[in-house]
Parts: C-alpha cells; sequence; structure tokens
C-alpha cells in the first residue's frame, strides 16, 4: 500500500523478526521496512515497530544488522547467508517497484544508476561517483554499515554487508536488466560498487 503524505510518498515494503540482544530469544518483536520519497529530503528507507511508531525507527543498516543478527540468534551462517540474501533481494526488488514510479527516476538517463545513487544516499553514506571507461564506480567515503555496528553494538557486519549487496542486485536488476551491478565481497573501509552498461 503506498499512500501520500505532505512528507511524500510512503510504502510498507517488509517485515522482519528482531532478536534480543542476548541471543537467547530467536524473535522479540517485528519491524515494519518503509521507503518514502519527498522533494527535500529524498529516499529514505527505514524500519519501525508496529507498536512503537516513529519512536521506533531505525535506519537502513540497522534493519539489516538486526535481520542478521536475527538470522544467525537460530541458525548456522551457510541458512543465515541464504535468508539475508533472500531478504535483500525482496526488499531491492520491492524498492524498485516502489521507485520505478518516480519521476527522477522514470526521466532519469540511466534509471539503475540513479537508484542505487539513491539507496546509498539513504544510507547516509557520503558517494563520489567515477567514471572508469565503461564502468561508474559508486566509492562510500565511510563503511555505513561498520559505522552503525560500532554504535548500535550490533554484530554480523558481513551477513549485513550480503544483504545490502542482493538488495543492490535486485534492486539494479529489475530496474534495468542489462546493467551489471559488481558489490564489495567483504567489508573495506572504502566499498564501492561498481556499475557497468553491456
Amino acid at each position: 500500500m503506498t499512500t501520500t503524505i505532505s512528507e511524500g510518498r510512503v510504502k510498507r515494503l517488509c517485515n522482519y523478526s528482531i532478536a534480543s540482544a542476548d541471543m537467547y530469544y530467536s524473535a522479540l518483536e517485528q519491524r515494519d521496512v518503509y521507503v518514502r520519497e519527498s522533494p527535500q529530503e529524498g529516499l529514505r528507507l527505514w524500519g519501525e515497530t508496529p507498536s512503537g511508531g516513529p519512536a521506533t525507527s531505525v535506519d537502513l543498516c540497522q534493519v539489516l544488522l538486526e535481520y542478521a543478527m536475527y538470522c544467525r540468534s537460530w541458525c548456522g551462517m551457510p541458512e543465515a547467508s541464504y535468508r539475508m540474501k533472500n531478504f535483500g533481494e525482496r526488499l531491492g526488488h520491492d524498492l524498485a517497484i516502489f521507485l520505478e514510479e518516480s519521476t527522477p527516476v522514470r526521466l532519469a538517463d540511466n534509471p539503475g544508476v540513479c537508484a542505487l545513487e539513491a539507496v546509498v544516499e539513504a544510507m547516509n553514506a557520503y558517494l563520489v561517483i567515477e567514471r572508469v571507461g565503461p564502468e561508474l564506480h559508486f566509492i562510500i567515503a565511510d563503511c555505513a554499515l561498520y559505522e552503525a555496528a560500532e554504535r548500535t553494538g550490533l554484530r554480523n557486519v558481513e551477513l549485513a554487508q550480503l544483504g545490502l549487496n542482493a538488495l543492490c542486485q535486485s534492486l539494479i536488476h529489475t530496474i534495468d536488466p542489462h546493467l551489471v551491478l559488481t558489490a564489495p565481497t567483504e567489508i573495506h573501509p572504502r566499498p564501492f560498487f561498481s556499475v557497468l552498461a553491456p
């Protein structure tokens, strides 16, 4: 369901379970993931609990870290990686559908690149875009996932990175299947995504 409010269009994308921090209980609460697009703020992705509303709001990095913790609270790494990848792919696909209705994305010369740029900016990461031959490199000046992990005390940054990579791959593939996205495979102080138009 998409609604329009004074701050812009809002859509609930999905929900996920939150594990307790002590890892004794695999599911403590549910959190809904929303996307909002507004002319003033651009794209915003966040999660909040249904019972707590905006007071429980967390950013995209924390959403990925929380889901990674939930997966690791009840399953081994292979299963957690599989579930994290599926979560990221579903988020990316649903976000792409939302963005395809957006005027700036529809009118952009390269809608896939425009959408990827919006996601990185929604992570509150400083972004540098460089053209290297036929590729565009999206260099993130700081590792937003690592900083969120430091700030919140949540671990499993590598698993959250897997979810982010899957989100971006799914986003790009849904919007423009001809673009090829290369994502970072490990945590790096300046991670980057590379986009190649064949």
